[in-house]
């Protein structure tokens, strides 16, 4: 709640600084927005679709629409030649707070050159290619961001502060940029509703662009903070000596399980293309990450599509895979219902998280105006054993499928 209190401050200040400009001999300040209205569905209810891991519970053969469906409202104001100050909040489905988890972007700009950005404030992950336009979906191609890439990263913003600095050669555009801060995440699981998550996160990035040509590098190091709150009740469990006297090896699965100070490193890289006709994109990453619940990964994607006029049909592939190894647990010395469960808990939150998907998908793009574009798209996903952490399994437990189809329609604005 302080922090919505604090972010909502900011607004209003923001806004009222706008306002007194706009009145002054520098009037810029605009409104602006995004939206999509998208239903989609699948052909089984033994598992729930959902665009990235904040969302719950996700489309089932029963479709719906709030997978991909949201509305994005953002105010800029250009203070004076150096000062730009922007405030951009997403009515969405994820998990938390929907007022303070929803605002991305709420920051202050000084440009003191042409080419040197300096922004503090609420700011945006800048990690991949679609840093920046991540929620607008009139912005890129398909029906939503690559699944295989985009649906394992659930930040979209930290507190902080970064420096972009643009280098022009005749040879094209070189940007660095480096940025850190802190970020306060509520995720779902499947244990405990929602859990709290802070961490610490440093990182750049290097991009290039040159005519038809756009490439870039990304990594960030993020250090949890304190312990996900939902795993307290299970790490004290384990911790506690009347368990470690039946069960040896419980103490050592509590430091295994335990999330605080854990790190992780995100790398990235992407190359796209687009001439006006033919455009193609690819992105990889490899997550390097000590956290149980969240274990590392490998995964990317690549995209063709061709234009005809209004209407753009595309292709698209993705590969996501953990490369962590399955652990075994020891045994409790006594067979009882109640450790069992307990066995069951600490092996799902060790081994249970994997990530085994491969997908292809195609899709037609028809922009019906100059601020709407209509699209449709169909997905067939292929999954390993253990291997559908990017979805939401039934609470009831049971077989999961190996193959699922996903189809999807919907209808990107900008105005």
């Amino acid at each position: 709640m302080k922090q919505t209190l604090i972010l909502l401050t900011a607004t209003v200040l923001l806004l009222d600084v706008a306002n007194a400009f706009a009145k002054d001999t520098y009037p810029n300040f605009t409104v602006s927005g995004f939206g999509t209205l998208g239903a989609s569905g699948t052909n089984t209810s033994q598992l729930g679709f959902r665009r990235d891991i904040k969302q719950t519970p996700g489309v089932t053969n029963n479709w719906g629409l709030d997978d991909d469906s949201r509305l994005g409202l953002q105010a800029d104001a250009d203070i004076n030649k150096s000062w730009h100050a922007t405030v951009q909040w997403v009515a969405r489905n994820t998990t938390g707070d929907f007022l303070e988890q929803n605002i991305d972007w709420a920051f202050l700009r000084w440009r003191p050159a042409d080419d040197l950005d300096i922004r503090a404030g609420r700011l945006g992950f800048d990690n991949f290619m679609l840093s920046e336009y991540r929620n607008v979906g009139y912005a890129f191609l398909w029906i939503r961001p690559p699944h295989e890439f985009y649906a394992g990263i659930p930040v979209y913003h930290f507190d902080g502060a970064d420096i972009a600095k643009k280098f022009a050669t005749s040879a094209g555009t070189i940007t660095i940029k480096a940025f850190g801060g802190n970020s306060f995440l509520q995720i779902p699981t499947n244990f405990a509703g929602s859990a709290d998550e802070s961490f610490t996160v440093v990182g750049g990035k290097l991009a290039y662009e040159y005519g038809n040509w756009t490439a870039r590098l990304g990594y960030s190091y993020s250090k949890n903070n304190d312990e996900l709150s939902a795993l307290n009740p299970l790490l004290n469990t384990l911790n506690s000596e009347a368990i470690n006297t039946v069960w040896p090896g419980a103490q050592g699965l509590a430091q295994r399980i335990a999330t605080k100070n854990r790190v992780a490193h995100f790398n990235a890289i992407g190359l796209a293309y687009d001439d006006g006709i033919w455009l193609a994109q690819m992105e990889v990453s490899y997550v390097n990450s000590n956290i149980a619940s969240y274990p590392s990964v490998a995964g990317g994607y690549l995209s063709a599509g061709r234009r005809f006029g209004k209407v753009t049909l595309y292709s698209l592939l993705g590969l996501s895979k953990s490369l962590s190894k399955r652990i075994t647990l020891s045994d409790p010395l006594i067979a009882l219902p109640a450790l069992s469960q307990l066995h069951s808990a600490a092996d799902q939150l060790i081994n249970g998280n994997g990530v085994d998907e491969k997908s292809l998908s195609l899709g037609l793009r028809w922009d019906v105006g100059e601020h709407i574009a209509l699209k449709t798209q169909w997905s067939y996903y292929w999954l390993g054993q253990n291997g559908t952490a990017l979805w939401r399994t039934p609470a009831s437990g049971g077989p999961t499928p190996d193959a699922v189809n996903v189809w999807s329609v919907g209808m990107d604005f900008v105005f």
